[in-house]
């Protein structure tokens, strides 16, 4: 009888010898088919589209919207012979696919970036509504004198 060996194996090790490790290959195959490509392209271009796919000689890229697939078909040809002189020999066509889903991805991303920063209350500020509170009812006095002890906590 054959004893199996029990001895903990690297997660690396593990991911390569499997299906998991063909998918993970592919998968940084076309990150860096992705990167190449996006040095080719101009820069606004290269920031609307991604490579989805290359199977059989046929690149498959996915851009945000129809306007930017028309920009790109007419880079496709100067992608295709700068690809085939680079990085795929074998490269025959390059197709051009729309994914709402995409453009759909930058506008949040744009949106993140757009957040603005906490606004902060200067002391002064926060004096002149100390002023302010001591003339006014006790409601209104209250949401005053909280909004200028806000003025401290940005100051710690």
């Amino acid at each position: 009888m054959v004893m199996r060996d029990h001895r903990p194996k690297s997660t690396l090790d593990l991911l390569e010898n499997n299906a998991s490790g063909q998918v993970r290959q592919r998968a940084l195959a076309l990150a860096k088919l992705n990167e190449q490509i996006k040095d080719l392209l101009p820069a606004q271009s290269a920031k609307h589209c991604r490579v989805a796919n290359y199977r059989d000689g046929t690149l498959i890229l996915e851009c945000g919207s129809s306007s930017w697939a028309t920009r790109l078909n007419y880079d496709r040809q100067m992608l295709l012979s700068a690809l085939r002189r680079e990085a795929l020999p074998t490269l025959s066509t390059i197709e051009i696919k729309v994914n709402p889903d995409l453009a759909k991805s930058d506008i949040r991303i744009a949106a993140e970036k757009k957040k603005a920063e906490p606004r902060t209350l200067s002391p002064i500020a926060a004096e002149y509504l100390k002023a302010v509170a001591e003339m006014v009812p006790d409601k209104l006095k209250k949401r005053l004198e909280a909004i200028a002890a806000l003025s401290n906590k940005g100051e710690q």
